[in-house]
């Protein structure tokens, strides 16, 4: 393999990998005794869907694709305002250190840096209970924290209420870092990630 990366000698397929199948295609055919008939395909009726989808229509797998397209682009714009929350303070943090009477690089490393700690914190946090409850009440209730904490950092009196704003506040910003690869996996098949959707 490239890269010295060594040749896995005792499994055939490395774990948390999906082999893609496309019918036709003989490199590409899966022969573990699977019939290929039994497997959902696309409409083309060629490529083989990874994950198999159930048959509920709630099943996101199943969602039209105007609902997939309508999601992702949800939640691409909820990442990127959730990226700029972090730095849009910074071009007023000469003026608000001096307003809170607080040196410069302490003042930088209180607002940007417990922000920094509590994203990495909170993204370990938020997968694990994103696993154990799902996705859905992670984003609800860090959105609602996020949208508060705001709130509370424009409205602080204090430069160690701003400090624990921006903390609380990076903490409810970890699951729109950390989670959103696994909601956008968790619609879109295999063959369809990793190019332009427009392009299918």
């Amino acid at each position: 393999m490239p890269l010295g990366i060594l040749e896995d000698r005792h499994l055939e397929h490395v774990p948390g990998t999906s082999p893609l199948s496309t019918l036709g295609r003989v490199d590409l055919e899966v022969s573990a005794g699977v019939d290929s008939n039994l497997l959902k395909h696309d409409p083309s009726g060629k490529t083989v869907l990874v994950p198999q989808p159930s048959e509920s229509p709630n099943d996101p797998y199943n969602w039209p694709r105007w609902k997939k397209e309508l999601f992702t682009v949800a939640i691409a714009y909820g990442c990127g305002c959730v990226g700029a929350v972090g730095p849009l303070l910074t071009s007023a943090f000469v003026p608000l250190a001096q307003e809170f009477d607080v040196p410069l690089e302490r003042f930088t490393l209180g607002c940007n840096g417990a922000m920094i700690a509590a994203i990495s914190g909170g993204s370990l946090i938020c997968n694990t209970l994103a696993v154990k409850f799902g996705k859905r009440p992670i984003y609800l209730l860090t959105s609602i924290g996020l949208f508060a904490t705001n709130f509370w950092a424009a409205e602080a009196k204090s430069f160690g209420s701003l400090v624990a704003a921006r903390t609380l506040g990076g903490f409810c910003m970890a699951p729109m870092e950390a989670l959103v690869p696994a909601s956008i996996a968790d619609i879109w098949f295999v063959h369809e990630r990793g190019i332009s959707y427009r392009d299918i």
